[in-house]
């Protein structure tokens, strides 16, 4: 059964936020049941665990949905449609490799996220959170960031795909 590229990164995208929303918060409370309050600074701080999610969670990502997005083609699970992706857009500026690509998404997400979330929870006036409520906050962005990191790995791929089957025809 073939799949449009719209359900297929659809489908993707939703799976994947699900698996982060509940993998993320499940791996600090391992790693860190024993705190009860989780500084904004400092060592084993909101901002360094954002910091090393925001690496980590793209690479993992990248490399599973890159495999995933090439099997799908393979078999005609998805056809690449003409002209979506747009080969001008930005993606097509990003590496094809998907540790490549993963380690420069991971990059870019921290840039953006751990200074975000000092900046936005600082000027709430937080100094941190109670664990449990850490927690929630890891779902709630790793959910959507994991979602618009496999869309855009998805499309760069199919990118990628179209310029191989020129080179091939």
């Amino acid at each position: 059964m073939t799949q449009t590229v719209h359900a297929f990164i659809l489908t993707q995208g939703i799976i994947c936020a699900i698996l982060n929303m509940i993998l993320n918060p499940s791996i600090a409370w391992l790693a860190n049941r024993q705190m009860n309050f989780v500084p904004l600074t400092g060592d084993n701080s909101m901002v360094i665990d954002t910091a090393i999610t925001s690496i980590v969670m793209p690479f993992l990502v990248t490399l599973f949905t890159t495999s995933g997005v090439r099997k799908a083609l393979r078999t005609g699970t998805i056809e690449a449609e003409p002209g979506y992706p747009r080969p001008d857009s930005f993606l097509s500026r990003l590496p094809t490799r998907a540790w490549t690509l993963g380690l420069l998404l991971g990059i870019l997400s921290a840039c953006i996220t751990a200074p975000l979330t000092v900046v936005v929870f600082s000027n709430l006036g937080f100094t941190g959170l109670p664990f449990t409520w850490f927690a929630f906050f890891k779902a709630a962005y790793t959910g959507p960031l994991s979602f618009l990191l496999t869309r855009w790995v998805i499309l760069r791929q199919l990118l990628h795909h179209r310029v191989e089957a020129r080179a091939v025809a």
